[in-house]
C-alpha cells in the first residue's frame, strides 16, 4: 500500500504540473493574440497613412516634372536669345569692320586693330604710332584676328595669356567664324 500512495502522489504531482503548464500556455497564447491584434490595428492605421503619403509622393513627382519641363523651356528660350544676340552682335561687328575698311583714318590692317562696337573707330592711322601695345589692348573688346585676306596669324595663336575676357571673346569669335 505504501507503493500505491507513492504512485498516487507522483501521479497527482504530474497532473498538477501538466495543469500548470497548460494554464501558462493558455496565458501565453492569450498575450500573443492581444499583441497580434494590436500590431494588425497599427498596420491598418499605417495603411491609410501610407495611401495619403503615396498620393503626396505622386503629386510631388508630378510637380517636379512640371518644373523640369518649365526649366527646359526656359533653357531653350535663353539659348534662342543668346543665339539672336550673337547674330546681332556679329552683324554689328561686320558693319563696323566694313566701315573701318572704308574709312581712310582707320588702320584696319594693324595687328592691334579691334572694331569699336560703340560707334567710334579705335585705331586711327595717325594715332596708332603714338599708342603703346598695352594701351591698344585695353582700348576695346578683344578681337585679335581681323577678317578678310589680311589676317595676321593671331587667330591661330589664340588670345593673350592672362586676359580671361580676351579668351572668351576669342572663343566666341572663332566659333562665329566656324559658322560662316
Amino acid at each position: 500500500m505504501k507503493w500505491v500512495i507513492i504512485i498516487l502522489i507522483v501521479l497527482a504531482a504530474l497532473v498538477a504540473v501538466a495543469m500548470i503548464a497548460a494554464a501558462m500556455k493558455r496565458k501565453k497564447d492569450h498575450v500573443s493574440r492581444e499583441r497580434a491584434s494590436e500590431l494588425r490595428s497599427d498596420a491598418a492605421q499605417a495603411a491609410s497613412t501610407t495611401k495619403e503619403q503615396e498620393a503626396q509622393a505622386r503629386e510631388a513627382e508630378a510637380e517636379a516634372e512640371r518644373a523640369r519641363a518649365q526649366a527646359d523651356k526656359l533653357d531653350a528660350r535663353a539659348e534662342q536669345e543668346r543665339t539672336s544676340y550673337d547674330m546681332t552682335r556679329a552683324q554689328q561687328e561686320d558693319a563696323v569692320r566694313e566701315a573701318d575698311q572704308l574709312d581712310p583714318d582707320v588702320d584696319h590692317r594693324s595687328t592691334h586693330y579691334q572694331p569699336d562696337l560703340n560707334g567710334s573707330p579705335s585705331h586711327r592711322a595717325d594715332s596708332h604710332e603714338s599708342r603703346t601695345w598695352s594701351q591698344q589692348q585695353s582700348s576695346g573688346p578683344a578681337n585679335p584676328a581681323p577678317t578678310g585676306p589680311e589676317t595676321t596669324g593671331l587667330e591661330a595663336s589664340g588670345p593673350v595669356p592672362g586676359h580671361e575676357d580676351d579668351v572668351d571673346a576669342w572663343e566666341r569669335e572663332q566659333s562665329r567664324r566656324d559658322q560662316i
